[in-house]
């Protein structure tokens, strides 16, 4: 039998290897049901994916249970193909409870839903206060009236660190390295550009495979844009830790945390 060939920056699709890098689609899906099951007390049916991408997170949540639905947005039409090729098609029947909608998510959407997502810290392309709290608002409008918002958020004293951090991944089998870089960070208005490149076996590299220009907001910062929006209580989730100060992946609300060199936090709003 041939031996299968490695990845190379010319063969591999560089939103692969992203979902392999970067998101834990199904995981993820259990742990904001979770949180939402210990918020609202039932569990949640309808989901809104904001800046959807691949929309894995919309298949993930209609795998999750038969009667779930799910909605992308996402203004990135051949993005969204992809998802529908990749992501959608493989569930057969079941991705009819998927919708796409190539739309902004400064948008109301209907019918409502119990919650809505912003991950990847996706909404951080809204640098002004008041872009964020209108996107917060509309937000809030497409919720039902206990609906929830839930986002992620980084930070640590390493977050306005001009770095690069490389860890090696796999997809199908096959090795490459992910690499998280920091090019730019201005502490006057937390403007940062962050790119992700893709390194090889061959040594082959896929630079800046995708880029982010953002504003790197404070939790704090998120928790009063929220509540300017009308959201009646924010809180910060925060990812509690092994005797060895690893992740266990189980989070809860907190008021107070020890600052570290990087963390993710989950932000939730209740409507």
């Amino acid at each position: 039998m041939a031996k299968s060939k490695g990845l190379t920056a010319k063969t591999a699709d560089r939103h692969f290897l992203y979902q392999a890098a970067v998101q834990d689609s199904e995981s993820e899906t259990e742990r904001i049901i979770e949180i939402f099951k210990k918020i609202r007390r039932r569990s949640p049916m309808t989901l809104r994916e904001d800046f959807c991408g691949t929309a894995i997170a919309c298949a993930s949540w209609v795998k999750s249970h038969r009667k779930r639905t799910a909605m992308g947005l996402d203004l990135d039409e051949d993005v969204l193909a992809w998802g529908r090729q990749h992501n959608l098609r493989p569930l057969g029947d079941d991705a009819k409870r998927v919708t796409l909608l190539t739309k902004n998510v400064i948008s109301t959407t209907s019918p409502k839903v119990d919650l809505c997502t912003a991950f990847n810290f996706s909404y951080c392309i809204f640098k002004d206060r008041k872009d964020l709290i209108r996107y917060f608002k509309r937000v809030r409008s497409s919720l039902v009236d206990d609906g929830v918002f839930m986002m992620d958020l980084y930070g640590g004293t390493d977050a306005g660190e001009v770095l690069e951090e490389a860890r090696k991944c796999k997809w199908k089998g096959k090795t490459f390295t992910y690499v998280w870089d920091q090019a730019y960070f201005n502490p006057i208005d937390n403007h940062v550009i962050n790119h992700i490149h893709f390194r090889f076996p061959d040594k082959s590299e896929m630079k800046k495979a995708f880029t982010y220009d953002w504003r790197l907001w404070s939790p704090v910062e998120v928790s009063e844009c929220l509540a300017e929006a009308g959201f009646t209580r924010s809180r910060v989730w925060w990812e509690e830790e092994d005797e060895d100060g690893d992740g266990t992946g189980v989070y809860h609300p907190v008021t107070e945390a020890e600052n570290q060199a990087g963390w993710i936090c989950y932000i939730v709003a209740e409507r």
